[in-house]
């Protein structure tokens, strides 16, 4: 072997080893699949098994509510999982929860997410803190859990923020500064609800259990002014911290690249995670790594934004959630108009993966493509598609990673 072989493959191994001791940006399995190392069981009787790929929570008679819990505590985060539960049974995921003194028999406490047949999964409940923390007028009942099925839930927790998913519905969006103060952090727990003398045995179980940490991401866009940014778009603050596009009369057309909205500051490896709406075939983008704005089509890489909600059939890389020019979807993710869909976009070199609505649409390296001689650091922003496409954003931060 060369030496200049030998210096290529040294090269290339301590980048491999400087991207994979990066702290993981990904979403990482709670369960082993194997046993129930990482988690202590708190308060009540009732039994937790292992079988196959799941975790079986069972009744007690007579047991309080029990508790599986994570060893390791969470802050901010994304979690998914999917459930299922007996029609008699009531169940629920803590998450930032607590228990007295810290000890195992200590009441646990804190916000759950409900898993239930009444109407009322995936609103927010204080268990043994205070009761329903979504507020009566936002609580309706709906029938998005379905008995007997696998449901999959996406619970996002920032800040003083929790919204909750079912099948892909979003079910709470809630803002809840009291529980958020005395709960800035804690446990994920699976809760087996309490029964009563000569009911049961009932049983719930939960598969797929993945969490993606959101601790060290910070706010792109302060929600209430342009600081950080530049644009001569008419983008116009809304009082409730989300941003509107609205072109103004005349303005047509995406050639106008001025009016996209620009950071000020270049981004290299990060993960971005934004929130918008669309309203009824309204179309934008999300542009990355654009080393001169005024040309970002050639200098840049955009993610598609486009209402593809009634397409039918495959879709291509200009249908929402695609590269331009490069990669489609790998499955339709679109929500209706004027609900909120929610793009994480994490790129590590020349590795892109493409998250939405929870799901992962797109794994692929831009070196191997077209978008291959486009820079690996530039300016993030967002498309101005022109009349009449008014589009809202909101929760746009970014957590910027080694190397």
């Amino acid at each position: 072997m060369k030496l200049t072989t030998v210096y290529r493959f040294l090269l290339i191994s301590i980048a491999a080893c400087s991207v994979t001791n990066a702290e993981d940006p990904g979403f990482v399995d709670l369960f082993n699949g194997k046993n129930l190392e990482g988690w202590t069981q708190r308060n009540g009787t009732a039994t937790y098994r292992i079988e196959g790929d799941c975790i079986v929570g069972k009744t007690s008679e007579g047991s309080p509510n029990s508790f599986l819990c994570t060893d390791k505590l969470y802050g901010d985060f994304e979690l998914k999982f999917d459930v299922k539960v007996d029609t008699e049974l009531n169940s629920g995921v803590q998450i930032r929860s607590q228990s007295v003194g810290d000890k195992p028999e200590g009441r646990v406490n804190g916000p759950q997410v409900e898993i239930s047949l009444d109407g009322m999964a995936g609103y927010v409940y204080g268990e043994s803190a205070g009761g329903w923390m979504t507020p009566d007028a936002d609580r309706h009942s709906h029938q998005h859990f379905i008995d007997g099925e696998w449901n999959t839930y996406q619970i996002v927790a920032v800040g003083n923020k929790i919204e909750t998913w079912i099948n892909g519905h979003q079910i709470s969006d809630l803002t809840h500064e009291e529980r958020f103060k005395t709960h800035p952090k804690g446990f994920i727990g699976l809760q087996v609800h309490g029964v009563g003398a000569r009911k049961g045995p009932f049983e719930v179980r939960w598969r797929n259990l993945k969490l993606r940490d959101l601790t060290g991401f910070k706010s792109l866009y302060n929600g209430k002014d342009l600081t950080g940014w530049k644009t001569t778009g008419n983008w116009l603050p809304q009082n409730d911290g989300s941003i509107l596009i609205q072109p103004r009369e005349g303005e047509k057309g995406w050639e106008r690249y001025d009016a996209y909205l620009w950071s000020e500051k270049k981004y290299k490896n990060f993960v971005l995670d934004v929130e918008y709406s669309y309203p009824p075939g309204g179309n934008s983008g999300v542009y990355f790594r654009v080393g001169d704005t005024s040309d970002p089509v050639k200098t840049g890489i955009e993610a598609q934004i486009l209402d593809s909600s009634e397409k039918e059939g495959p879709v291509g890389p200009h249908d929402h959630g695609g590269i331009i020019g490069t990669a489609a979807a790998s499955k339709n993710m679109s929500r209706p108009p004027h609900d909120w869909n929610r793009m994480v976009l994490t790129c590590i070199g020349s590795h892109l993966v493409v998250d939405l609505n929870g799901e992962q649409i797109i794994d692929t390296q831009l070196d191997q493509g077209p978008m291959k001689d486009r820079p690996l650091e530039g300016y993030i922003g967002f498309q101005d598609h022109g009349e009449p496409n008014n589009l809202l954003f909101r929760n746009i931060r970014i957590r910027e990673l080694a190397p």
